[in-house]
């Protein structure tokens, strides 16, 4: 299968899913408990970076979830993990979810917001939507192993989020074939692959070469191995870094695209 068959082929079955609203997500998350439900979630925490839920301006509710990157903190992050997703989400699911992120200039470097994959984030195989250099960044990431199995596959937009204001984040993860879809506000986000405008990002791993014969469709398949587990809060990797605050509200995944809270 070539490459650009794989590309219509993910663009057909978004463009079919795009309009399907009907299903009941299988997990929502508002937060107005006022605390981080330890039953659903997991913490993971490193560093100075810090996550909790607290009362925040412009959220649906009173309470959102707040995720503070101090001013170049090294090596931290800060996420919440549902570890027990169900099985009718294992290999494709949407997701949506109310963000802010201050201030209007994040970090330069690549900042993971959510993820999907197997389980032991950050040492698993796992598909991403982050930042790089300011613009959206979806991606995939295998970083279980070590050495030349160990890299990513990124794909840099020229898309900015929104800065400093509350906006609607979906997104669609595929593993078969493996993409990322990424609506902000309603809109597809473009990213280019081989130089094509794409609004489904295609993944591959790992990186074809020159000599490759191996089948491309062996390396844009199953490349998680199936979505056990789905984070998200923030993460920088490179110093220096301004200091940079996450929200996040109203979230959930389903079988089908959700759409805006009504």
């Amino acid at each position: 299968m070539r490459l650009t068959t794989i590309l219509r082929y993910a663009a057909a079955v978004a463009a079919l899913a795009t309009g399907l609203y009907a299903q009941k997500p299988v997990l929502t998350e508002d937060f107005e408990s006022g605390k981080i439900d330890s039953s659903v979630w997991d913490t993971r925490q490193k560093g100075g970076e810090t996550i909790a839920v607290e009362a925040a301006d412009g959220a649906h509710g009173k309470f959102a979830l707040h995720v503070h990157y101090p001013e170049n903190e090294r090596g931290a992050y800060a996420f919440i993990v549902a570890t027990h997703l169900p099985d009718s989400v294992r290999s494709h699911f949407f997701g949506r979810a109310y963000m802010k992120i201050s201030p209007s200039a994040p970090p330069k470097s690549h900042a993971p917001l959510i993820f999907t994959g197997e389980p032991g984030w950050p040492l698993s195989k796992f598909q991403e939507i982050g930042m790089s250099n300011g613009d959206w960044m979806p991606s995939f990431q295998e970083n279980k192993s070590t050495g030349p199995a160990r890299g990513e596959d990124t794909h840099r937009s020229s898309t900015e989020p929104p800065a400093d204001k509350w906006f609607l984040l979906e997104w669609e993860f595929n593993d078969n074939p493996t993409t990322i879809t990424i609506w902000v506000d309603g809109q597809v986000v473009s990213n280019k692959v081989n130089g094509q405008d794409v609004t489904v990002v295609p993944l591959i791993w790992p990186k074809p070469k020159p000599t490759d014969v191996t089948p491309v469709e062996s390396k844009t398949s199953n490349l998680t191995g199936g979505y056990q587990e789905w984070g998200f809060g923030n993460r920088v990797w490179q110093v220096p870094a301004p200091a940079m605050d996450v929200y996040y509200d109203d979230i959930a995944i389903s079988t089908t695209r959700i759409g805006p809270v009504k």
